[in-house]
This record gives structure tokens, sequence and C-alpha cells, in this order.
């Protein structure tokens, strides 16, 4: 029987505080809401924090649900080792400062998404910590800009916002070769279509936000390490710097796993509908999608893509940014978001949005200039979202 006392007030506090006894358990994880975990004996409490006993002590630290969420995450990357953030922003960040210390070298990509380049750009330099930008794809310039210093090199399986794919072997073996490590953003492609630990990367990086959530109500990131020595140095930073994802929002990105593989596919098909689509109207300059036949990443996108080539595109309209702008305010169905794979189709601008704090100057040198638009496709019938454009692209 459990104990009642004598005050409305204690029992307040106190009764129903402990979940009942059950052989069964819930079909769908608990959201363990609960800042911190109580012990019955100092005993117990060094049991727990010297890992002789299973069990929690601060969510900061871990939480049962943040677990489960680092153990779908694991599986699905085949990984060694996952932590979770509460952005994917803070999965790049700490990622990275927990391999490179002041006077060490970064060699990334320079299609990027824009917080990271900011981060790269303008963060690092303060930690002394330098960044080469270079064509991902001209494996030979990669090459040359390594250095004894190069800690990481950094990279997006599909890089936002021109859907280029990188070579993740032939990346891999430089940056071992150079004693680095290879971080992948892996975001646009997700695990559905690529896992870059199986092409050699030592770290695959997700904004949850996107389609492990895929639902557009939770801000998320998870790190996966293809070695248990790097996750536990990931983990030691993000435990001190602190940003963990809440109980909830890792709930609703493993709420959002669950449908991952049928959303993505989903998307892909219809993205590669549209690029074509797009690709053959006159008022259409260019289109970004891996899967067209005369895109220079199609190659590579067969041999990292798997099912698809992803649900998101890049175009210009004739026109520059007042093209863009007449064709963004005429779309009816399709919103603009800057953000990107939830289910509904969705479109940005990189130039006022994910890459606003890059000059103009320095986008427009690799090809995102302010006529620019990036789709997220979303899961609709494919009918209706053709339509949208299809009647918004008359006004342009």
């Amino acid at each position: 029987m459990k104990r009642r006392f004598n005050s409305v007030a204690t029992d307040a506090v106190h009764a129903g505080a402990r979940p009942p006894e059950s052989r069964t358990l819930p079909k769908v994880a608990p959201i363990y809401a609960t800042s911190v975990f109580s012990f019955d004996s100092l005993a117990q409490l060094d049991e727990v924090w010297e890992g002789r006993t299973p069990g929690y002590v601060y969510s900061r630290m871990r939480n049962p649900g943040v677990d489960l969420l680092e153990e779908a995450m694991n599986s699905l990357e085949d990984g060694q080792g996952a932590v979770a953030f509460a952005s994917g922003m803070a999965a790049i960040t700490l990622s990275v400062l927990a391999q490179v210390s002041a006077g060490d070298h970064i060699v990334s990509a320079k299609v990027l998404y824009g917080g990271t380049y900011a981060f790269f750009h303008d963060e690092l330099p303060r930690r002394a910590v330098g960044t080469t930008f270079v064509d991902a794809n001209d494996l030979g310039e990669v090459q040359a800009a390594m250095r004894p210093d190069t800690k990481v090199v950094y990279c997006e399986t599909i890089s936002n916002p021109l859907m280029e794919v990188v070579d993740l072997s032939a990346l891999a073996g430089i940056a071992h070769r150079g004693g680095a490590v290879l971080m992948v953003d892996n975001t646009f492609a997700s695990p559905v279509l690529c896992r870059p630990i199986k092409f050699g990367a030592d770290l695959s990086i997700h904004s949850g936000t996107k389609y492990l959530n895929g639902h557009s109500d939770v801000t998320g990131g998870v790190a996966i390490a293809a070695d248990k020595t790097l996750a536990g140095k990931i983990r030691s930073l993000a435990t001190t710097y602190g940003p963990v994802p809440s109980p909830f929002d890792a709930w609703l990105m493993m709420r959002g796993i669950r449908t991952i593989d049928l959303r993505v596919r989903r998307c892909s098909e219809n993205a590669a509908r549209l690029a074509q689509f797009l690709g053959t109207h006159p008022k259409v300059t260019v289109v970004h999608y891996p899967g067209l036949e005369e895109s220079p990443y199609r190659a590579l996108g067969e041999k990292y893509l798997d099912g698809g080539f992803g649900g998101m595109l890049s175009f210009e309209v004739r026109g520059g940014l007042g093209g863009a702008r007449k064709l963004i305010d005429s779309l009816d169905m399709v919103e603009l978001v800057p953000s990107l794979a939830g289910v509904s189709t969705t479109v940005s601008h990189p130039g006022k949005t994910s890459h606003r704090g890059i000059p103009l100057v320095e986008r427009a040198k690799y090809g995102v200039g302010d006529g620019l638009i990036r789709v997220s496709v979303g899961i609709e019938d494919y009918k209706d979202i053709e339509e949208d454009f299809s009647r918004a692209l008359e006004q342009v």
C-alpha cells in the first residue's frame, strides 16, 4: 500500500509520483518529461554515476527517450554512437568543436547551408581555427587544400541549395590519408537514400527538424559516429555545453522516424517529376536536381543514393529576383517556408533565408544568386503540385 500523508499539500506534491508496475509495455514509448532522476541511497547514486548500474542522473547528460532516439539513429545509419541535439546547427557545431583546437584547419565544401558556412567563416576564426572552402567535386582541389594541421573534411551528401552529390568514398580517402575525419551533413538525403558511414565517412549529421521529424513541428539534430571514441568526445562536449533536445522533442523525432521511408520515397518520386516538368518549361532557365539525365551529378547520385534522388530541387526563372518574387507570390497551395522536408510542398528563397548571411558576391560565384528558388517537394498528389507551379509560372 502506498503511504498516505496527513496534509493535502504533501499529498499534492508526492501522490502519484511513481509509475504503476506492469508486466506489459506501452506500444509507444512514453515521453520521459523529467529533468532529474531520484535515488534510494548515496550508494545507488555512486553505482549509476560510475556506470556500474544502469540508470539516469540528469537529462542534460542522458534521458531514456533521447537514448531511444539515438538507438534508432545508430541503427538507421550503421553507426557506433549517436548523440542527439536541440537543433541541426548544435549537432554540426559541437561535432566540429569536439575535433578541432586552436591552430587546427578544416577543408570544407563551399556550397553549404548558410548557417554552417557562417560557423566556419565567421565563428571558428575567433577560436583560431581556419577553413579552406573548396569545390568538393574537384578532388584535386580538395587534396591541394589539405595541410598537416587539417583535422576535418566537411561536406553535404546533397548540397544545399544546388543539389550537388559528392564522391563520398573519394573524400573519405583524402581525409584519412591526411589524418583527418570526414564529416557529412546527410540531411537532404536522409538515411533512407544514403548512409555515409557505409562509404567511409566518420560522422553523419542530420538536422532532425527536416526528414527525421518530417512534420515541421520540432527542431532537433543528431550526429552519428562510425566509432565510439568520436561519439564519446562529442557527447562529453554536448554534456558540457548543454544543447540537448527536450524529452518531448526527442519523442516527436522518433514519431517522425516511424514513417520516414514512406515519406522520403514519395517526396523523391514527386521531386523527380517536378524537376522534369520545370526543365522543359520555357520560363525556367536552369534546374538543379541530381535525378535529371543531364545533371552532372547523375552518376554520383546513382552510386551513393539508393531508391531515389531526394525530395529537394532548386531552379531559376527568367527575370532574376523579380521573376523569383513573382513566381513565389503567385503560388497558391505551395507556401513560402524558410525550412524544408515537411509533408507539404514548400518553396524557399536561399538568398533571403538560408544563405542570407553570405554576401551576394560570394554566393553568386558558385550559383546561388537572387533568382534561385529552392523547392522542398511534399507527399501531395503530384498533379496538384505541378498545377500550382504551372499557374504561377504563367505570371512570370
